[in-house]
């Protein structure tokens, strides 16, 4: 499948001087932000290691990585991910510095970032996106409820402090799924001293903002150099407001699942671009903003601390939990569901069904689409 990996096998050995930064060079430097890369990696002002050093000491009392059947956003690809990169030229000798990980329940913080030296002058400061605990995907959430999510106020903090360590350099800022949204959060709020170092921010399929972000004069000065990348069925880099410039990309999986950075199709050094959104992916962004906007600031708050309080009750703590065992899940989420007011159980029993809806129907469309091209 011709994705980031392939792309690494092809242009690895290119130097940034014999192929500038591109599209794919971004994606790559976001993914990396989700390895675990657990005390590997210096703190902010404790030093630097390479990618080659980085995955010489990861693999050190580990068998080395095959390459994934099929690529996804999980612990294997990334892995080689990692392997790939410290073979290429283009990449191993990037310094990976200023570690920064921040996780607390009860704020409902979910923060990790790194700074990747690409050469003497320039960085690339990567955000994670929402990983699998139910931390994270609350704090998505709450991107809808409040003008800044916990997150967002640590990206601006973390851009602040590197930008200090490193008096020097520009910038590019960038991020995959909510990590795309905290290095734009973090452009558009920094100093107009910081914003004039930043040369451009990336939000691969990150969700957008409340309304009042985008005509505010902090966004309107850094907005010439934001790139918003989606996939053809993009839903999570629809939602809230945007920008009307994004660029739609072809993707080798289905539905929701086009979320998913490894599937975005690469050809040469750019992704393949389409035209237009796929009509479903239009409908599941109409219907989401459609329901928010029957609600207030205040009653989506309540939607979803109860949302989470139910699931946190229930004894999960991860996506994948939810998602291991619906049925286990569930049945241990009754007994606090009719605790919670009427009003907000109601409010939870349309959002599920208005998301399974949205999951079937992109799932339908990624289908008849697969046969059509056969």
């Amino acid at each position: 499948m011709n994705n980031v990996l392939a792309y690494l096998e092809w242009r690895g050995d290119l130097s940034f001087s014999q192929s500038g930064f591109n599209e794919v060079d971004n994606l790559i430097l976001s993914l990396l932000s989700y390895f675990d890369f657990k005390e590997m990696l210096p703190a902010p002002g404790e030093g630097e290691i390479s990618v080659e050093q980085a995955c010489q000491v990861y693999f050190h009392d580990r068998d080395m990585p095959a390459p994934p059947d099929e690529p996804a956003n999980s612990g294997r690809t990334l892995q080689w991910l990692l392997y790939a990169m410290a073979q290429c030229r283009r990449y191993k000798k990037m310094k990976l510095s200023c570690a920064v990980d921040i996780f607390d329940k009860d704020s409902a913080t979910q923060f990790y970032a790194l700074c990747i030296h690409i050469n003497r002058n320039r960085a690339y400061l990567s955000f994670r996106g929402t990983g699998d605990d139910l931390v994270g995907w609350k704090e998505d959430f709450l991107l809808a409820c409040i003008p800044e999510i916990p997150s967002q106020r640590e990206a601006l903090n973390y851009l602040e402090r590197v930008a200090a360590l490193y008096p020097e350099k520009t910038f590019m800022l960038g991020g995959h799924s909510k990590g795309g949204n905290l290095a734009v959060y973090a452009a558009a709020s920094a100093s107009e001293e910081i914003q004039n170092r930043i040369v451009s921010v990336w939000s691969n399929d990150g969700p957008g903002f409340q309304n009042e972000m985008l005509i505010s004069d902090g966004y309107q000065r850094i907005a010439f150099a934001v790139h918003h990348i989606v996939p053809k069925s993009s839903v999570v880099g629809m939602l809230l407001a945007h920008d009307e410039h994004y660029k739609i990309v072809d993707s080798s999986q289905v539905g929701l699942l086009q979320h998913d950075g490894f599937s975005w199709v690469v050809s040469g050094n750019h992704f393949i671009e389409l035209e237009e959104l796929t009509i479903q992916s239009v409908k599941a962004d109409r219907a989401i903003s459609k329901w928010l906007q029957g609600l207030s600031l205040e009653e989506r708050r309540q939607f979803v601390d109860c949302l989470f309080d139910v699931l946190y009750a229930s004894g999960v703590t991860t996506l994948s939990e939810v998602r291991r065992d619906k049925l286990k899940a569930l049945t241990a989420s009754l007994p606090h569901v009719k605790e919670i007011p009427k009003d907000s159980r109601e409010r939870i029993i349309e959002f599920l069904v208005l998301l399974r809806q949205i999951i079937r129907r992109l799932s339908i469309e990624s289908k008849l689409d697969r046969i059509k091209k056969h």
